[in-house]
């Protein structure tokens, strides 16, 4: 599309064809999940225009009611859905319906990166050696890895390297209909056809944490398709050998992996809350992906360093708490739980909220 330059993110792909075509309410005429699109507005919207292969076309019938409002570059763009008595302008339909076009899918990808950049590569090499029960895992973390992907790019920025046809036939019974990049090859291949230069191979024992300037700057972010139920020693040092020119990188927070969520998708949501939503701060990206269980581990580990011996039995403060509390997730029934785990006893002056 002349004059519109390359966009990142599909929301600000179409925000700006919107803006070109002086449109500025959209309504539907295919099914959208009203919660999406009540979160997520016209990131969802792109989305599903580009994975569905649908049109926007000018639509002065349809009416509804607003559940969605942007405001951007000067002007208030808002998604209408029915009932209700609001006109559109146009309205997303599929292309068989596409009678006035205003643009289709095809136009929202042209200006999108391509290649697909910043991508996630998940390398499934060692799918073999995963017990039955760690695949159900396994699949259904690449699963959700999609829906967290799709919260800020789109399905191509999500690559499955390794992945041979009846991995493709496995994965594609809970994916869906999607467009997700999906070889048979190394991810060095992928990445020297995508011209990745600045790859970070993420693994917990990496000798280098992650820093915002790797997650901003970063091509692509390799992990590996592994959920470790039984513990297997240096199996993620085997990513290295895959990018030769890749980074590792570990994700930790304050100097340890501990608590760090280690699942695919809760990665995968670090890596892209920590680049769109907190400007590189991994930190945030961190804490705010970080379950009950993390933070219970978290805690636990804390107790052990700043707890004192007396008497022979480990010793902590609710002053210890109040000190967590100031940057981790934590509340009174996760310290005396972690606190239980370490068997330590709490003395001191319990919080007001307990």
């Amino acid at each position: 599309m002349r004059g519109l330059g390359t966009e990142e993110r599909p929301e600000k792909a179409m925000l700006e064809l919107l803006r070109s075509r002086g449109v500025e309410v959209v309504g539907s005429r295919v099914w959208l999940q009203k919660n999406k699109v009540k979160e997520q507005g016209f990131q969802y919207l792109a989305v599903e225009m580009l994975v569905k292969e649908l049109s926007l076309a000018w639509d002065r019938e349809y009416r509804g009611s607003t559940i969605y409002e942007k405001k951007y570059r000067g002007g208030t763009y808002r998604i209408v859905l029915g009932p209700g008595e609001e006109r559109v302008e146009a309205s997303v339909v599929p292309r068989s319906r596409a009678t006035e076009t205003v643009f289709t899918w095809r136009d929202l990808e042209e200006i999108l990166p391509n290649p697909p950049k910043p991508v996630i590569v998940v390398d499934l090499g060692m799918k073999f050696m995963h017990t039955e029960e760690e695949l159900g895992k396994l699949r259904l973390q690449i699963s959700v890895s999609l829906n967290v992907v799709r919260r800020y790019l789109w399905d191509p920025h999500l690559a499955l390297t390794s992945i041979d046809p009846h991995t493709a036939q496995w994965l594609s019974e809970v994916l869906g209909e999607n467009k997700v990049t999906m070889v048979q090859g190394k991810p060095s291949e992928l990445l020297w056809s995508m011209d990745a230069d600045k790859v970070v191979i993420l693994r917990p024992d990496a000798a280098q944490p992650l820093t915002g300037a790797d997650v901003l700057t970063a091509d692509a972010f390799l992990i590996g398709g592994v959920v470790d139920r039984i513990p297997r020693p240096g199996i993620s040092r085997m990513l290295d050998n895959l990018v030769p020119w890749g980074v590792p990188r570990k994700i930790e927070l304050r100097g340890s992996v501990v608590g760090v969520p280690e699942r695919i998708n809760r990665i995968v949501e670090i890596l892209l809350k920590a680049r769109y939503e907190y400007a590189g701060d991994v930190e945030k990206a961190i804490i705010s992906t970080m379950t009950k269980k993390d933070v219970v581990s978290r805690a636990y580990i804390e107790i052990l360093r700043h707890g004192r011996r007396e008497n022979g039995h480990l010793v902590v403060s609710w002053d210890l708490y109040r000190s967590l509390k100031k940057w981790l997730p934590i509340d009174p029934e996760s310290f005396r739980l972690a606190a239980s785990r370490a068997r330590a006893r709490i003395t001191g002056e319990p919080p007001s909220e307990d």
